[in-house]
């Protein structure tokens, strides 16, 4: 309960405040003050306090004053400061009903915004109603911010994606893509593909390896070594050997093959003659044996010699390692050539160089053991003397003939490349190669930190989702047992009110970002919608259907039904500013008589009000044991005073009548000058008396007054009106002694009597 206001500097009319003696609040208190005296400022002290707002205060700085801004509230034993900015100490919950409370929640002017009803809401649901919609709100920026993240997370992805992947791919499906663990040779598989349908014409034209020469068999070379002519007799041989030996003529160290001119003269064979010098030959028994041996087997064999002579001449010269060679080098061109457009690993085969050396050495000896065959054609050569050249000679070609086979092999698959490769296959090539880019992309360690960063953006995105709906569905079970509830309220008090209408209180309206209250006015049934444009004015709506006493009306039910429904009532403080502007005499009653019942319910009632008369009317039917009443009262020049308030003697007409008659003067209405100077010592005296009866005895003079206050301490708070009571002092004392030398004459000036009755109004305001 708020027990005390301690001091109060710079804030709205108070440019200085403080009590007199020990000015108490109680359950019920009952503050006077005149219009723009500082009533208002009290509502929004109390307001700043309980919300802990001090942006409340900070609009109400006293204009013209430098000192800081400052109130001290003695709340439950402790104090509640406002200093540099900010409240300390207690926060006790406080209602106020006052134009404030009005403009914000229910009209302004004439007019009912959309504001007026988010703001009735918060007030409707509470503040269990009201922190969920905080709540709410809280997710709905946090949903926000966290759209901000999934759409730049997404641009994210979306510029990594766009890098690789084909253009008509989406974001989901690029994410959809699944991890390979073969991606690398998946790509290179597939570039290759790429470059080779883009060189499709290229290698389909390109030249494939060829296959190296095979030399001889060496089953021939044996055969010929080996072999003899069988079908030639053995004498025969013997003779034409024996002739060719006695008849052998050597020309230097080279000896004649006679078996070669032999051989050609045997052509001319046809009668009885010789066939080389024409003599008639009685024995022919030679020639006979020149015909079996040089006979069509000894021609063939002849032939074979000297093909295989021929043959492996050619390879003691050189001439095969040169064909070898040369063909190694081209294949070696070729093999390069398709490992780098094709992909095709260039076979191992041994290098031709060794092989060819070695059969160069085997050709040398088969040469020398041929050229002794051709010697004598029907004799066979030892076989252990042609075994090793042989097998050196049949080992090359192996190697070669191998090397062929590898070769084709290879040429094999070149063939099957040239087939598989086809140009018009590129586009879709390309988009699978971008495609398994995009793969490889999608599982990166930046594209996988950024999936992961989106998948807790949208995972956040569900759960705050899951959440609004809980709170929203708490929200609206809330809203709904509240708002019933509060419209019967409503309608319970403007019936007995006597207003002439009712309202039609619905569930909230959440249709906008924040939720707001939602009626109708149901005037003789028919429903009239509270909000309105400021110029619409063509058709029914608040501002042309109801009364200023109906709008007032409207609002007080609206606090009352609130308050009265707060579960915490009892631990509320309730501050009503002038609750009866606007209203018939029925309905202040009606008023006063909720207040009364208010200050049986709830913690403390404070009532500000300007007219005695309806605080007299409080006073009047709440019990004296709860009630306090206090003023706002003129101290001195800058200082309110916050006194004690007799409003039984404050109501009784003499006292209303002598201020008021000297208000009436000063304005201009004719009265007694002489009378009205009499009431200006009257009303100071009884002005002060009774503002610090504890100071001034019930019967002091205005002269007695003025000596106390000269002794009272500095900090007194009518210290400061002590040069303005001695002025009034002076000049109206004559009224009152016998003559006093110096004493004002008889003649009195209307316009110095009316500054001195402006100066006794200012310093007795609050009476």
């Amino acid at each position: 309960m708020l027990q005390e206001i301690r001091f109060i500097q710079s804030i709205g009319r108070f440019e200085e405040a403080k009590p007199l003696q020990s000015t108490r609040f109680g359950p019920c208190t009952l503050v006077f003050g005149e219009n723009g005296w500082g009533k208002s400022t009290l509502a929004d002290i109390l307001r700043s306090l309980s919300a802990n707002n001090p942006a409340i205060l900070a609009g109400r700085a006293t204009l013209d004053v430098t000192a800081p801004q400052k109130a001290i509230l003695h709340v439950a034993g402790q104090n509640a400061v406002f200093q540099d900015g900010g409240w300390t100490g207690p926060r006790p919950p406080v209602a106020v009903y006052d134009s404030s409370f009005i403009n914000d929640n229910v009209y302004s002017g004439d007019i009912v915004s959309a504001e007026h009803l988010k703001n009735q809401y918060g007030l409707v649901v509470g503040e269990e109603g009201v922190s969920r919609v905080r709540r709410i709100v809280e997710l709905d920026g946090d949903n926000r911010d966290n759209n901000k993240a999934i759409s730049g997370t997404e641009n994210d992805l979306k510029a990594l994606m766009r890098a690789v992947a084909p253009p008509t791919m989406q974001l989901d499906a690029f994410l959809a893509l699944p991890p390979r663990e073969d991606i690398d040779e998946a790509i290179a598989a597939q570039d290759l593909k790429v470059q080779q349908a883009r060189r499709a014409k290229e290698l389909k034209a390109a030249t494939e390896p060829a296959a190296y020469p095979v030399p001889t068999y060496s089953e021939k070379f044996d055969a010929l070594l080996h072999g003899s002519i069988d079908d030639v007799a053995a004498n025969a041989v013997a003779k034409v050997r024996t002739h060719i030996a006695a008849h052998q003529h050597h020309s230097g160290e080279a000896a004649i093959p006679h078996e070669n001119w032999l051989e050609v003269g045997m052509a001319f064979t046809g009668g009885e003659g010789c066939p080389f010098c024409g003599q008639q030959l009685t024995d022919r028994t030679l020639i006979d044996a020149y015909k079996d041996i040089f006979s069509e087997a000894y021609k063939q064999l002849g032939e074979a010699v000297q093909g295989a002579v021929a043959t492996l001449t050619r390879y003691k010269n050189g001439d095969f390692r040169q064909a070898a060679a040369k063909t190694e080098e081209q294949n070696g061109h070729q093999f390069r050539y398709w490992q780098e457009a094709g992909q095709l690993a260039p076979p191992d085969i041994e290098a031709v160089g060794p092989v060819i050396g070695s059969m160069e050495q085997a050709a040398e000896t088969l040469l020398r053991l041929f050229t002794e065959k051709q010697a004598n054609l029907t004799a066979a050569i030892a076989a252990d003397r042609t075994t090793q050249a042989l097998a050196e000679w049949n080992a090359g070609r192996r190697y070669f003939a191998d090397a062929n086979t590898v070769i084709g092999d290879f040429n094999g698959k070149v063939r099957a490349l040239k087939e598989s490769i086809d140009p018009a296959a590129l586009p879709g090539l390309e988009n699978e190669l971008t495609a398994l880019r995009a793969q490889k992309k999608r599982h990166e360690a930046e594209t996988c930190d950024a999936t992961s960063r989106l998948d807790g953006f949208k995972q956040k995105k569900k759960d705050i989702a899951a959440e609004k709906s809980r709170i929203r569905k708490e929200l609206d079970d809330h809203g709904r047992t509240i708002t019933t509830d509060l419209g019967t309220a409503i309608n319970s008090y403007l019936k007995r009110l006597n207003a002439g209408f009712r309202i039609d209180y619905r569930e909230p309206d959440y249709r906008g970002k924040e939720p707001s209250a939602s009626y109708s006015i149901l005037i003789r049934e028919v429903a009239v919608a509270p909000k309105s444009g400021a110029g619409e004015i063509d058709k029914p709506c608040f501002r042309n259907t109801l009364s200023a006493g109906d709008k007032s009306t409207l609002a007080l039910a609206f606090f009352l039904a609130k308050v009265n429904a707060d579960p915490k009532l009892a631990e509320l403080i309730v501050v009503l500013d002038d609750p009866f502007t606007s209203l018939d005499h029925f309905r202040r009653e009606f008023t006063a008589n909720e207040i009364r019942k208010l200050c049986g319910k709830a913690l403390q009632v404070i009532v500000l009000s300007h007219e005695k008369t309806f605080l007299r009317l409080l006073w009047d039917k709440i019990d004296h044991d709860k009630i306090a009443s206090i003023a706002l009262q003129a101290g001195a020049p800058g200082i309110t005073a916050i006194a004690p308030f007799d409003i039984e003697t404050a109501t009784q007409p003499r006292h209303v009548t002598e201020r008021t008659q000297i208000e009436e003067f000063a304005e201009g209405e004719q009265h007694e000058p002489k009378y009205i100077r009499t009431r200006l010592r009257t009303v100071c005296e009884d002005f002060y008396r009774k503002g610090d009866p504890g100071l001034f005895r019930q019967a002091a003079s205005l002269e007695e007054i003025i000596r106390v206050l000269e002794g009272a301490p500095a900090d007194h708070v009518y210290k400061g009106a002590l040069d303005d009571l001695r002025a009034v002092n002076e000049y109206s004392r004559g009224d009152h002694h016998a003559a006093v030398p110096g004493n004002p004459s008889e003649e009195i000036s209307v316009e110095e009597l009316k500054q001195f009755c402006r100066t006794v109004l200012e310093l007795t305001r609050g009476m």
